[in-house]
């Protein structure tokens, strides 16, 4: 293509059909047009729909299977049905360019000392009521039985995904949620008891900063959170987050 001054642009390729009609039906899934779980029109229904092969249907369903917005369910009945992608799987193409990059759970700590005092004083000048009551039931069920490591890991979730929630900035919320996951999957065993119950604490402190709005608090009690549970890592599990990162199917 020429352009009025006489420059030659190339002109930009046209998607392939299988494309568009994955774009269409993406749309849809994560728009709310089309519900996680709800079965999607049959290939016959689809080929009928759109006027193109079924070749090109089987392509799309095929997109869209690897960016995880569909499952093929195979069998009498069976066919694509919409899904939404999980975070975890934000989490595993992340975990490529890491080890591209020669990255390891270290580095990642390391950009999580960073951000997650922003995060927190960005919570503390947005937090809802809701949120801050949302927070302080999955420290109390923490609290409750400590033992129970599966209720702690639940509760822990809940009140980390709370705050980069209350933050308020949704590109924010998806990058430290990542990174977190990262870091928690790399995790072997069990913590101590003890470590639990510091955690816990240390998570009181700063919700506290939060319920009272003190922006600069919430920013310093996170910071000696997140800088604790640095240490413990690299003093308990110096071997497992050094190692370099590796992708897995």
């Amino acid at each position: 293509m020429v352009t009025t001054d006489g420059e030659i642009v190339p002109r930009a390729r046209a998607p392939k059909m299988s494309a568009k009609i994955a774009n269409l039906i993406a749309d849809q899934i994560l728009t709310g047009g089309i519900i996680e779980g709800q079965r999607l029109p049959t290939e016959k229904d689809m080929v009928a729909e759109h006027g193109v092969a079924r070749t090109t249907v089987r392509e799309a369903l095929r997109l869209l299977e690897s960016r995880d917005l569909v499952t093929i369910k195979s069998g009498i009945g069976g066919g694509p049905v919409a899904k939404r992608p999980q975070l975890e799987s934000l989490g595993n193409t992340m975990k490529l360019f890491l080890q591209i990059d020669g990255a390891n759970i270290s580095d990642v700590i390391d950009v999580r000392l960073m951000l997650e005092p922003i995060v927190a004083r960005e919570a503390a000048a947005n937090i809802t009521d809701e949120q801050v009551d949302v927070m302080q039931t999955a420290l109390d069920r923490m609290r409750e039985d400590p033992g129970d490591y599966g209720n702690f890991q639940d509760n822990n979730a809940a009140f980390q995904r709370s705050v980069y929630d209350a933050a308020g900035n949704p590109v924010l919320n998806i990058v430290m949620e990542t990174l977190w996951l990262l870091v928690r999957d790399a995790e072997p065993n069990e913590h101590p008891i003890a470590t639990r119950l510091a955690a816990i604490e240390m998570q009181q402190d700063v919700l506290d900063a939060m319920r009272a709005r003190d922006e600069d608090a919430a920013a310093d009690t996170m910071s000696a959170f997140v800088q604790e549970t640095a240490k413990y890592y690299r003093r308990r599990l110096s071997k497992i987050i050094s190692r370099p990162v590796r992708w897995q199917m």
